[in-house]
């Protein structure tokens, strides 16, 4: 599997790691060392105009975002006849996960960019606690979804009763949230959750890749 993923230490590329751990596919990872600006040089976005991180380098070409590499990955596990997946394979379970890596992507990673990239949302330094407590609010609003789906008899993950890459992506935002000032008691079953989510072996693998290749 000639791949490259381009990422970033403590980014959302973090859970694209996590995937590729799970379907043990083997990846070569690049740091984009953001702090220095490397994600706005030339050689950088002739990758990836977007500027941003994660971009898996395919042997067809740049791919870019998390959901549209988690379902390429998956793919690629199923080529190579690999058992495990990151999403259910088909039918309601599999629209269910789908779901919940959409909410992640679409609803939580916003508000966490809010919550942590404020100055990018508005450059009058006076807005900024405003936008971050309008944040703070609309986040702890949607963590109760979460909390819950955990809560119910069924709730280990977030689809049920398997972990799938949405749980992967729920961890990163909200490790990412308490580093922002989120007070995680306010969530008993989420807390639990994030234990597990924690020592999930492909979250483990991800982090000891993360950190070699850093």
């Amino acid at each position: 599997m000639n791949h490259t993923l381009y990422f970033a230490p403590g980014t959302c590329s973090r859970v694209v790691m996590a995937a590729l751990a799970h379907l043990d596919l083997a990846c070569q990872a690049e740091q984009v060392k953001l702090a220095e600006g490397q994600q706005r040089s030339a050689a950088y976005l002739a990758i990836n105009p977007k500027g941003k991180v994660p971009v898996l380098v395919t042997p067809e070409g740049p791919l870019t975002d998390v959901i549209a590499i988690a379902v390429y990955l998956d793919d690629q596990a199923t080529i190579q006849g690999k058992k495990e997946r990151l999403l259910p394979l088909q039918g309601f379970a599999r629209a269910t996960a789908m779901s919940w890596l959409s909410w992640c992507a679409g609803t939580i990673h916003p508000l966490i960019y809010r919550l942590r990239m404020t100055a990018r949302i508005h450059p009058d330094v006076s807005q900024h606690e405003i936008v971050r407590t309008a944040a703070m609010q609309e986040l702890t609003q949607q963590l109760q979804v979460a909390e819950q789906q955990l809560s119910s008899e069924t709730g280990l993950w977030l689809a049920a009763s398997e972990w799938t890459l949405a749980d992967a992506y729920l961890l990163w935002a909200w490790q990412r949230a308490q580093l922002a000032g989120l007070d995680s008691s306010q969530w008993p079953a989420l807390e639990k959750w994030s234990q597990r989510a924690e020592q999930h072996p492909s979250w483990q693998l991800a982090m000891a890749i993360e950190a070699k290749a850093s």
